[in-house]
This record gives C-alpha cells, sequence and structure tokens, in this order.
C-alpha cells in the first residue's frame, strides 16, 4: 500500500502539470453548468482523467523506482501526459456506459418481476417504501444490493488492468469482462488486494463525506450571496478531485498486480 500513496504524492508534487489539470478541468466544470453542453463537459472531463490515468499507469510500469518515475514524468510534453492514452480512455467510459446500463436494467427487471414498479413513483422516498414492499421484492433486492458490493470490490482491480492497456479493444474488454471474469474474480480474494480496497473506500468515502458537508453547509451558502467566489472554489474542488483521481488510479493498478502474483 505504500506504493500508493508514495506515486500519489510524487505526481501531485509535480506542480506545473496538476496545474495545467486544474485549469482544464475546472474549464470543463465551467462548462457543465449549460445544460445543453454540460453532457459534453463532462465527457471530457472524464477522458482527460482517464488517459491520464493510463499514462501514469505506464510510466510506473516503464520505471524502476519513484525517482526515475519523477523525473520522466516531468520531461514527458504536455500532449503525451494528457492525450497519449485517449483510445484507453475511450475505451473504459464505453465500458463503463455498458456496466451501469447493465445494472440499471437489472434494478428494472427485478422490480418488474417482483411487482414493485410502484417504488419508483417517488424516488426520495423509496427506502421507506421499501419497508411495505413484498418478501421478495426485499429479498431480490438485497441480493442485488451484496452483488452490487461484491462488483465494487472487484471492479477497482478491473480498471487497473484496463489503465494497462493502451488501446480502446484492451480496456474496453478489461471493463466488460468484470461482469463475467470469474477466474479474476477469485484472484482478488488476496490479503493485498483486499487491504489496498479497504483503505481506498475508506479514503473516498470520509474524503466526499467531508466535502459534501462542507459544500452544503458552508460553500453553498456562500456562493449563493457571492456567486462571483465560485471561480475561487472550483479550482479547489478540481484540485481535491484530481488528488483522488491519481489515487484511485494507482490503487487500481497495485490492486490488479496483487491479481498476478500467488502470494502464497
Amino acid at each position: 500500500m505504500k506504493e500508493v500513496f508514495k506515486y500519489t504524492f510524487i505526481t501531485f508534487a509535480q506542480w506545473q502539470k496538476l496545474l495545467l489539470v486544474i485549469l482544464i478541468i475546472s474549464i470543463f466544470t465551467l462548462i457543465e453548468a449549460y445544460p445543453v453542453i454540460s453532457i459534453i463537459g463532462f465527457i471530457l472531463e472524464k477522458m482527460i482523467y482517464l488517459s491520464i490515468g493510463g499514462f501514469l499507469i505506464y510510466l510506473v510500469n516503464n520505471t524502476k523506482n519513484t525517482d526515475e518515475y519523477f523525473h520522466n514524468l516531468k520531461i514527458q510534453p504536455i500532449s503525451s501526459f494528457l492525450f497519449h492514452f485517449i483510445p484507453t480512455a475511450i475505451g473504459i467510459l464505453t465500458g463503463n456506459f455498458i456496466i451501469i446500463s447493465f445494472w440499471a436494467f437489472l434494478f428494472v427487471i427485478i422490480l418488474q418481476f417482483s411487482g414493485s414498479m410502484y417504488l419508483m413513483a417517488d424516488p426520495h422516498s423509496f427506502l421507506i417504501n421499501l419497508e411495505n414492499a413484498s418478501f421478495i421484492a426485499q429479498i431480490m433486492l438485497g441480493i442485488y444490493l451484496i452483488y452490487l458490493l461484491f462488483f465494487s470490490y472487484i471492479f477497482l482491480g478491473k480498471i487497473g488492468e484496463a489503465l494497462n492497456k493502451s488501446d480502446f479493444k484492451g480496456s474496453f474488454i478489461s471493463i466488460i469482462s468484470s461482469l463475467v471474469d470469474f477466474r479474476f474474480w477469485i484472484r482478488t480474494f488476496n490479503f493485498r488486494y483486499f487491504i489496498i480496497y479497504l483503505i481506498w473506500s475508506v479514503s473516498i468515502l470520509i474524503i466526499y463525506s467531508i466535502l459534501s458537508f462542507a459544500y452544503l453547509f458552508y460553500i453553498f451558502p456562500t456562493i449563493a450571496l457571492n456567486p462571483n467566489i465560485s471561480l475561487l472554489v472550483i479550482p479547489v474542488f478540481v484540485g481535491i478531485t484530481t488528488f483522488i483521481s491519481y489515487f484511485t488510479f494507482f490503487c487500481a493498478h497495485f490492486s490488479f498486480v496483487t491479481t498476478k502474483i500467488n502470494w502464497h
């Protein structure tokens, strides 16, 4: 796990490229405020982040130590840093879209089969209405939730596998295969993978909980009174998001590495 933190902080310390990423993503975030083109800004933001992730993992795989990694990261041209792994990014995004569609479709099928479609009439009261749903609906949705939680466990490693690919096909297949790659599922049951996933999930939960609390009770009221302050808030949030993204990329990569090694 120490490699994850080491590479994350080293990458974040490359301040020239960090400032560039913050600038570009901040622009995309501002674009997302406009309904018509918001989806374009959202896709471009994710594409740039994933392309950077593919590039960072490429550097990790082709350097002997962190000093060499930092040196190579520093001298790499901006074009390579941002755009070289766009095919990988597109493959991951396309695969994720299909995965999300699968989970949404499965959810609807469960509600339809159990005669519980009425639960979606008021999504805000879904959990309250679920208490009055049929027993079969509660059981099926419980199994669905357990399967979804397990999938999030193995999916971290699959993201790492996809980031190790340099083309659309390889990254796309890595993501899609997460649904049926039972051999990979078994290989994720090792102690190092579990520790990486545990630390990653807890860290993400804590960080986003703090950010959500700060935004709802402090930042949003301040922006409502003074909209211009959002020009300062957005880069700060983007900087935090960038750190989380780097952290996730390295967690995904090193968790994937554990599935290729026999620790016994």
